[in-house]
C-alpha cells in the first residue's frame, strides 16, 4: 500500500515527468551511491553503478506500477548492478585475496539478508501507509490499545464510547492490517 505522494511519485516518474525524476534522483542518489559503495568498495564505480540504476529505472518508468514500492526498486535494480560488476571483476581477477574479498562481497549480496532488508522496507512502508490510511477514530483507539497498553475499559471511558465501540474499532484495524499486509505473509 503506498502513500499518496508515492503513488504521485510513480505516476510523474511513468509519465516522464523529467522534474519529478531530477528530485527523486536527488534525494536518493547518495543513499544508493553508499548501498553500492558498501559492495563494491570503490567509490567510482559504485558513482556508475549509481548512475546506471537511476537510468535503468528511467527507461524502465513506462512499467512502473503504482503499487511498487519504488525504493525498494531502485535498490533491487542497485543490487542486480552491483553483482553483475562484482562477478565481472570477480572473473578478471588474479590474486587470491582479492578473489576471497569479492567472493564475500558477492555472497553478501546475493544472499537472503540483502533481500530481506529490501522486503522489510516495504513492509515498513505499508505498516506506516495502512496506519496513516486507518479512520480517526479507528487509529486513536488502536493507538491507546496497543501503543499506550490501555485496556478496552480505560479507552471506552477515555473516549466516551462504549467497550463494544472500541472492541469493533480495535478489530477493524487488525482486519485492514490484515488485509494490507497478506502480500508479506508466505
Amino acid at each position: 500500500m503506498q502513500t499518496d505522494q508515492e503513488e504521485l511519485l510513480i505516476s510523474a516518474i511513468r509519465a516522464g515527468n523529467k522534474r519529478v525524476f531530477e528530485y527523486f534522483f536527488n534525494a536518493e542518489y547518495s543513499n544508493v551511491k553508499y548501498f553500492v559503495c558498501h559492495y563494491v568498495k570503490d567509490y567510482h564505480s559504485a558513482e556508475d553503478i549509481t548512475q546506471e540504476t537511476f537510468l535503468a529505472l528511467w527507461k524502465r518508468r513506462e512499467l512502473l506500477d503504482s503499487n511498487l514500492n519504488i525504493k525498494s526498486y531502485l535498490f533491487t535494480i542497485a543490487r542486480n548492478k552491483a553483482l553483475n560488476y562484482l562477478r565481472d571483476r570477480a572473473s578478471k581477477v588474479t590474486d587470491e585475496f582479492d578473489k576471497i574479498e569479492l567472493r564475500l562481497s558477492i555472497d553478501s549480496l546475493s544472499g537472503d539478508y540483502i533481500i530481506s532488508k529490501i522486503d522489510s522496507m516495504d513492509m515498513e512502508r505499508t505498516i506506516e501507509a495502512t496506519f496513516s490510511n486507518l479512520p480517526e477514530k479507528i487509529r486513536e483507539t488502536f493507538i491507546l490499545s496497543r501503543k499506550h497498553g490501555f485496556t478496552y475499559e480505560e479507552i471506552s471511558a477515555k473516549l466516551g464510547i462504549s467497550v463494544k465501540v472500541v472492541e469493533h474499532n480495535i478489530s477493524a484495524a487488525l482486519k485492514i492490517f490484515r488485509k494490507n499486509m497478506r502480500g508479506f505473509m508466505k
